[in-house]
């Protein structure tokens, strides 16, 4: 007897799920006798939550409304029940439902389900279905694993990927600084969202083009290496350093109070930078042109217009200098 409740509950599953897979409606009408009026339903959706007969009819409407043209075959199926009492009964099993009039579709639905279902028997041998739990197996956990770990670790590496593709977008390529783009773009961040104050410097390597005419391009790509080095050593984490192209660098320095700290990252830097000429035996120099900017006075255009008219004085005074920009000398 209890084998015959285990193989006939079993039996009502199977017919259940290939009913309710055909999508035909007398089909899944024939199975209604057969469920619990308080049946239990869960399916995998996370709408799918159905704790009477009414709502999983409702749930069963809207379900088939949107199959409509879909349709599916049943393979790998199999049930198995476990006696709980002596007359009810825990089915259990699986099944794939593929889709077959695929046409020119490029997606495919495929889904491995799993069942679970509680069965009990009544007075007059009857079968009554009581619960329903539908899953798909999650398809990031491999193979022996019960924790997807292989799907995070992937995950992470994407992540990771990303981020390294996006921090590559935004640097020029040969000195590892921002390139113009993104030199521009983080500036006006700092100016336009957080109106803060600071020094625009603008640099350009005096008679860059003679290295390259003398010396070939390979000494010119060697030396941009170097000066941009430099730069990047004179940088706080929140400081912006990029090549704006060619021979020409920009730095912006946030958050800076007086023009002394400006005068001595100056000093600075064509300091190094020299220094960097005479170990490459050139007798090239750095000029640099500097713009203060008070909170929100200045858009980036504007700064480095100011910028680019100090360094051209810079370079009138005879290279190798520095110069403020000076409104009233400007004009």
């Amino acid at each position: 007897m209890q084998e015959d409740l285990c193989r006939a509950a079993c039996q009502l599953i199977q017919d259940l799920m290939e009913a309710y897979i055909s999508g035909d409606p007398e089909r899944i009408a024939g199975i209604f006798p057969y469920l619990s009026h308080d049946i239990l339903v869960v399916g995998t959706g996370k709408h799918e939550f159905y704790k009477n007969f009414n709502q999983l009819i409702q749930g069963l409407e809207k379900d088939q409304e949107e199959a409509k043209g879909i349709e599916f075959n049943i393979a790998n199926e199999w049930f198995n029940a476990k006696l709980v009492s002596e007359d009810t009964c825990i089915v259990f099993g699986e099944f794939e439902a593929y889709e077959t009039n695929t046409g020119d579709k490029q997606f495919i639905i495929n889904m491995e389900t799993r069942i679970t279902s509680t069965v009990h028997r009544e007075p007059g041998g009857k079968l009554i279905i009581d619960s329903l739990h539908q899953s798909v197996p999650y398809i990031y956990q491999e193979e022996g694993e019960y924790y997807p770990k292989t799907f995070a670790n992937r995950a992470e590496e994407a992540l990771r990927r990303s981020a390294a593709l996006e921090r590559d977008v935004q640097l020029d390529s040969m000195t590892g600084l921002f390139n113009r783009k993104y030199t521009e773009y983080h500036i006006n961040r700092l100016l336009i969202e957080e109106k803060v104050d600071g020094f625009l410097f603008l640099l350009d390597l005096d008679e860059f083009k003679k290295v390259n005419d003398m010396h070939g391009h390979q000494a010119g790509d060697a030396l941009l290496k170097k000066i941009s080095a430099v730069l990047a050593e004179n940088i706080r984490v929140s400081d912006i350093g990029g090549r704006m192209g060619g021979d020409e660098f920009m730095l912006f320095f946030p958050n800076q109070r007086g023009r002394k700290e400006g005068d001595r990252i100056a000093q600075r830097l064509i300091g190094e930078t020299r220094q960097v000429f005479a170990e490459m035996n050139l007798g090239q120099s750095c000029s640099i042109g500097i713009a203060a900017i008070q909170k929100g006075n200045l858009t980036f255009e504007e700064a480095y217009r100011r910028a680019d008219e100090a360094l051209y004085e810079a370079k009138g005074k005879g290279k190798g200098t520095y110069c403020w920009y000076e409104e009233e000398k400007m004009m």
